[in-house]
């Protein structure tokens, strides 16, 4: 089952989709979810649904990205499930390997490499070394250090009891930072495809690249639902966590810029956020398996709150 959350995508939907029919394994079915999509995407979905009976279509009111892709998942009758964002496209080998690799290594989830791409000419690497198996709690550690793959729900292959187990958080952003390290936890073997399948728009209407605005805390959160659920569950992997939050906390601190002294409520979220860069500083710093970027940025903070808001 490949799931298209669609919302306001009306110039990028039909290259989506035309890269899902162009697969080279072709027992699959796409389900389109129109999240009350104010354009004329609802309707492009049901004209693509009309070229394919593979395609089937719902229409919801609009409840974000989490409840479309929950909603999808709810339908999905595939014994495996993927998710393919709507401004975004697949390189046509993607769903033959994903489920090649799923098969022959009995894994539970199969998460492939992805390229950035600003251009739909972008072209995919034809190669990308030998894949690479982990229990699940090793690729929850290797997904925290963002190191091979990140916390994306796109460009991994999940059993769809999995996902299903496991729904995103309606209403949230950062749906995948709050969920999908719990399912990486639960699961026996993953298998990491360092091939890029996945093209992934650099999109300037993302959520990413929006002003930043009271929702956009939601990254805290999770990153604080991490590192409890790691203390509880698995304190081995703490190191990880930390560098998890240590980067959503960085990231979050240099979007929000100045506060406004009057906004003593963003003030004060700026200032827990601080503590916590200062206080795990050297932690960072002196972790070998964290990126370089993360342990750049600790050594940063040194330079005061105006000079590490500039890196």
């Amino acid at each position: 089952s490949v799931v298209v959350p669609v919302y306001k995508v009306e110039q990028y939907l039909t290259f989506c989709v035309q890269s899902i029919f162009a697969q080279t394994f072709s027992d699959w079915e796409l389900i389109l979810v129109d999240d009350g999509s104010p354009d004329r995407c609802g309707e492009m979905c049901d004209a693509l649904a009309e070229k394919d009976e593979r395609v089937r279509v719902i229409h919801k009111e609009n409840g974000g990205l989490a409840d479309a892709r929950n909603a999808g998942t709810a339908l999905a009758r595939g014994d495996y499930i993927t998710y393919i964002d709507s401004d975004d496209w697949v390189a046509p080998q993607l769903l033959e390997r994903l489920l090649e690799h799923a098969q022959k290594e009995q894994a539970d989830v199969v998460i492939c490499n992805m390229v950035k791409a600003d251009s739909e000419q972008q072209m995919f690497p034809n190669s990308g070394g030998q894949a690479r198996a982990f229990s699940g709690p090793e690729a929850m550690e290797e997904m925290l250090y963002q190191t091979s793959f990140d916390t994306n729900a796109w460009g991994k292959l999940f059993r769809l009891e999995l996902a299903k187990r496991f729904p995103y958080p309606k209403g949230r952003l950062y749906e995948d930072l709050f969920t999908i390290y719990k399912m990486l936890f639960s699961v026996r073997k993953v298998v990491y495809l360092p091939q890029a399948l996945y093209a992934y728009r650099i999109n300037q209407d993302s959520i990413m690249n929006r002003k930043f605005d009271a929702r956009n805390l939601d990254e805290l959160d999770a990153a604080d639902e991490i590192e409890q659920f790691v203390v509880e569950n698995c304190p081995e992997y703490l190191p990880a966590a930390k560098a998890r939050k240590f980067s959503s906390y960085s990231q979050v601190f240099r979007w929000m810029g100045a506060v406004s002294p009057a906004d003593t409520q963003m003030e004060r979220v700026r200032e827990k956020i601080w503590t916590y860069l200062k206080g795990y500083r050297v932690g960072m710093a002196t972790d070998r398996r964290a990126r370089m970027k993360n342990r750049v940025a600790a050594l940063c903070t040194f330079g005061g709150k105006a000079f590490f808001s500039k890196i």
